[in-house]
């Protein structure tokens, strides 16, 4: 009887309020998804682009303009999810930045695994 030694992935969510700036500590925790929704974030720190494991970083109703979106964070990162809803950022220039192509394989590849 031989058994799956192989570690599984492990799916951690972390929710923060109350935070007008992300603390850089933040971005090294191990975790596939962090919640920062409802704050007063208006930078996303490019750090994030160390952190192997994060996939989705949830931003809604925040601070955040295009200038406080690193290109890196959209070319460099394995962030699949990048929730902005509710910022006060231009759509299209978003999807002008550079690095979003990348951003948008990740995330569509996230997409086709899930249907």
């Amino acid at each position: 009887n031989l058994r799956n030694t192989a570690p599984r992935k492990q799916w951690y969510q972390r929710r923060v309020r109350g935070i007008q700036r992300i603390p850089e500590g933040m971005c090294d925790l191990k975790l596939v998804e962090i919640d920062l929704n409802q704050n007063e974030v208006a930078v996303i720190p490019s750090a994030f682009t160390k952190n192997e494991s994060l996939r989705v970083l949830r931003l809604d109703y925040n601070s955040i303009t295009i200038a406080g979106i690193p290109n890196e964070i959209l070319a460099d990162t394995t962030i699949s999810t990048l929730s902005l809803e509710g910022n006060p950022l231009d759509v299209r220039k978003f999807r002008e930045m550079a690095g979003y192509d990348k951003y948008l394989e990740r995330y569509a590849a996230t997409k086709r695994k899930c249907d």
